[in-house]
């Protein structure tokens, strides 16, 4: 039986409407000096639509570049073809390994039960641990994984507050409880590079225009980690109203700790895992090093004989260790399956971004974007930011934050390099925004995990993440202008 759903209305529209802008496009429009960019333009506009509207699956529409732009004269097939396989590209592929690791040793289960058993004297300090853990979790593991394993545990917990709480407690609680979750698994991502794919869009199109000024992983974290502390701070603000004066008992608690038991003793392919993941995270953090007014503190990779070095070695080193050493019974954690098991979608996407980026640059589509974009000049930078960063948060709400990114990204560099805007500051908080969809199931895998639980009225949900999506433009705009000083370029 065919399982493929039926595409609506407006997605037959643009399945046709895309490869016609590409044809009509560079028949009506003429861009002076780039003889290449009308062509670019309209393959553009045909992905930006496709992507979009999700007519097709997102990597087709991501391999479109492959074809369209050799037999356009924009770049040659050997000039597209290795933008889908960057550095960038094996950092995700690495982390992403190391993230089935935790999930097939059991280790994201332990770390969650192990914060959750010491956080659970009064609702808020429960809603507050299952935000500390899922957030922290999001920022190395996938936040659908991330919150499929935490909404496993809050259901059992609730289960248990069933037969304590009565019918009317427990409905102020179990709502507050699941938001919190995948409100939190959306904030975790924005903490580290390998969060969340958006964040490595970003990283991408920043190299391809100042190569230098690309931060490493601890100076991401400088700023990624702040934000995350400051977002579940106004999480747990916006959520402590509902549960204001909700009775209490140690039934929580003795359902977690009863989870907790039932793990036993940390196996060896746990503490081999775990102890990779440390000591990645230390690699990650201290391989650029740290340079401030009048002191500079050397990373370990300026040691090294050769240049070269970077976090993705250190996210395939990490994973090939998973993939040799036998801690489990005599076999090694990963196996051939997890290669099977990479998100290959996200990977393609991610090269047809890339692509079409390298595109726009090649062809001279960018800098006529930029010519256009003189319109911004004289509006201060921090108001640009502010209307792109809601522009974001509230076009993510129905669309695929990557494929915002990807369309977005670039437009937005054009436009900074115009206006001479800072492109860091832009770029950086138009991706963080890409994280920040609160208000509807279809916004991100999270949302829409929890609101199958059937414990969430679409109400609580759309009321409680509206006034997140207008809040946290504010909280990105701030935590940018204040670390920004301390980031490279």
């Amino acid at each position: 039986m065919d399982e493929t759903p039926r595409r609506t209305p407006l997605q037959r529209l643009a399945l046709w409407l895309g490869p016609a802008l590409a044809v009509l496009t560079p028949l009506l429009v003429e861009i002076p000096d780039h003889p290449q960019a009308p062509a670019m333009l309209g393959i553009a506009l045909w992905m930006a639509l496709w992507w979009l509207s999700e007519c097709v699956p997102l990597a087709v529409t991501a391999l479109i570049p492959l074809v369209a732009f050799p037999l356009t004269g924009v770049a040659t097939a050997k000039e597209t073809a290795p933008r889908y396989m960057t550095s960038i590209m094996f950092l995700f592929v690495g982390g992403f390994l190391i993230a089935q690791a935790m999930e097939r040793s059991g280790l994201h289960r332990r770390i969650a039960l192990a914060i959750l058993s010491r956080l659970h004297a009064s609702p808020l300090r429960l809603i507050a641990g299952f935000a500390l853990t899922t957030a922290f979790l999001s920022m190395w593991v996938s936040n659908t994984a991330t919150t499929l394993l935490m909404v496993t545990i809050a259901l059992a917990v609730l289960s248990r507050l069933d037969e304590t709480l009565d019918r009317q407690r427990l409905a102020r609680l179990a709502p507050a409880l699941l938001l919190v979750i995948a409100y939190a698994a959306n904030i975790g991502g924005m903490g580290t590079p390998v969060g969340t794919v958006p964040n490595l869009v970003f990283l991408e199109n920043l190299r391809q225009h100042t190569p230098d000024a690309v931060p490493g992983f601890l100076q991401w974290m400088m700023l990624g980690v702040p934000l995350v502390i400051a977002g579940l701070a106004v999480l747990l603000l916006l959520f402590a109203r509902r549960l204001r004066g909700l009775a209490w008992s140690g039934v929580a608690g003795e359902a977690l700790r009863r989870e907790r038991q039932a793990l036993g003793p940390m196996r060896q392919d746990e503490a081999f895992v775990a102890t990779v993941l440390a000591c990645a995270a230390l690699a990650w953090m201290t391989r650029q090093g740290i340079q401030g007014e009048g002191f500079h503190l050397p990373g370990w990779s300026s040691l090294l004989p050769y240049p070269g070095v970077d976090d993705a070695t250190v996210a395939i080193l990490a994973a090939l260790l998973l993939f040799l050493v036998p801690v489990r019974d005599g076999r090694p954690v990963l196996d051939h399956r997890a290669i099977g098991r990479l998100p290959w979608e996200i990977l393609i996407l991610l090269g047809g971004g890339f692509a079409l980026a390298m595109g726009m640059q090649k062809s001279g589509l960018s800098a006529w974007i930029g010519e256009q974009a003189k319109i911004f000049e004289g509006v201060p930078l921090l108001l640009v930011v502010l209307a792109v960063t809601l522009v974001i948060v509230f076009l993510t709400e129905i669309t695929s934050n990557t494929a915002t990114t990807q369309v977005m990204l670039p437009i937005l560099a054009a436009v900074a390099l115009s206006n001479d805007y800072d492109l860091t500051t832009l770029l950086l908080a138009a991706t963080l925004s890409a994280s920040c969809a609160f208000m509807l199931p279809v916004a991100t895998p999270p949302n829409a995990i929890v609101f199958a639980s059937g414990r969430i009225a679409i109400g609580d949900m759309m009321g409680a993440g509206f006034r997140l999506n207008l809040i946290f433009p504010l909280l990105i705009l701030a935590m940018v202008s204040l670390i920004r000083p301390y980031l490279p370029g």
